[in-house]
């Protein structure tokens, strides 16, 4: 495998999301989006983008609602970040992510000891191109941008959740994730 350029990838990831995200808000003017996310699992075998709208959240609200047989209804709080049940989860948009996917790939299936020695700077490289879209003001900012919360989600730590959301969010955001019971 060849050496990993993290700048470039970072550049990549900033690009494939950004259009990925431009299409997926232009496709649906009307929704109210309260996340984005770069959807991935602890080893980086994949990079996808996801993300929900308030209208997504009511929808998913009442499926799991008409379906229940007690007095406990499920509540925006239980599943405003169970990105599973997320509107578009994972988004349909592999070419604009195509350039990332590959070098995650390639290290995927690399010897052991290589993957362990680039893993790190993988993830500092994602966390880095997210940052880039968000410093670019895509998210919006002042209050437009207090109503997004920016996300890493997929099977990993409760840690790396957080250390990413504290990275990619103004504190006040943050903090509102933070406060989220995990449960």
């Amino acid at each position: 495998m060849t050496s990993i350029d993290c700048n470039k990838l970072a550049e990549h990831l900033r690009d494939g999301l950004r259009a990925t995200f431009t299409e997926l808000m232009a496709e649906n003017p009307d929704l109210s989006f309260y996340t984005f996310a770069l959807f991935t699992d602890d080893s980086l075998q994949f990079a996808h983008a996801a993300a929900n709208s308030e209208e997504g959240l009511v929808k998913t609200l009442e499926r799991y609602n008409a379906d229940r047989d007690d007095d406990e209804p499920v509540t925006s709080n239980n599943m405003r970040w169970a990105y599973g049940d997320w509107q578009f989860f994972p988004i349909e948009a592999e070419e604009h992510l195509a350039p990332v996917n590959l070098v995650l790939q390639d290290n995927f299936t690399a010897e052991e000891d290589v993957f362990e020695a680039q893993i790190e700077s993988l993830w500092k490289a994602l966390l880095k191109g997210f940052s880039l879209l968000n410093e670019e003001g895509f998210f919006g900012e002042g209050d437009a941008r207090s109503k997004i919360t920016l996300l890493v989600v997929g099977h990993l730590s409760d840690e790396t959740v957080d250390e990413w959301v504290e990275a990619l969010n103004p504190e006040d955001v943050a903090q509102r994730f933070l406060d989220w019971d995990y449960g």
